[in-house]
């Protein structure tokens, strides 16, 4: 195993071992997001919940296959939808499954890339120090820096210093964005 793997890149490394540990935290980590992209398709929660998990036995089943975590997702969503339009297919006896559902592709895409673009930026600002981290977060949420840096206690100058090195650094941990879409065109 490489010394610079990444949190993610060593749990899907230790998922395509065999290890179960692994697996429930990547379950655990996509269970909510794999519901929601689920929802588009199926309205039942019951439904919508024995899909998912019915698609990550199959993810488990086929582990060692998955060579990086955009690979891992994009199968991931891929197998979810699959899933969701064979289940409509299995429960829908009497009725056709709407052609639209099933040609969903650019909704499908949106919500593949949505969901990945927020997971990433929060696995870069996770990656901050924490006082920047602690600034970009508060910034986020709609703080100003004067109020930032009452709260914290520090100058204004201090909290224009960390947001800069913060940005500076996320622009440099997101960059990598760009293959995941390039991934995702090829779905």
């Amino acid at each position: 195993m490489h010394p610079n793997y990444t949190v993610c890149q060593m749990l899907l490394y230790q998922f395509n071992h065999g290890d179960e540990r692994a697996f429930k935290k990547l379950f655990d980590n996509f269970f909510n997001p794999s519901c929601a992209f689920v929802k588009r398709y199926i309205q039942e929660h019951e439904a919508v919940e024995d899909v998912v998990q019915d698609t990550f036995i199959h993810i488990w089943e086929k582990r060692g296959i998955y060579t990086d975590m955009v690979y891992f997702k994009a199968y991931l969503f891929k197998a979810l939808r699959n899933n969701a339009l064979y289940y409509l297919r299995q429960h829908r006896e009497n009725e056709d499954v709407n052609p639209a559902i099933e040609d969903d592709s650019d909704s499908v895409l949106n919500a593949i890339i949505e969901e990945e673009v927020h997971r990433e930026i929060i696995c870069a600002i996770d990656k901050l120090p924490p006082e920047r981290r602690r600034i970009v977060v508060m910034s986020m949420n709609g703080c100003s820096q004067e109020e930032i840096a009452e709260k914290m206690n520090i100058s204004v100058n201090t909290i224009k210093t960390q947001k800069r090195k913060a940005y500076a650094f996320l622009r440099e941990e997101l960059k990598n964005l760009f293959v995941f879409f390039l991934v995702l065109m090829n779905l």
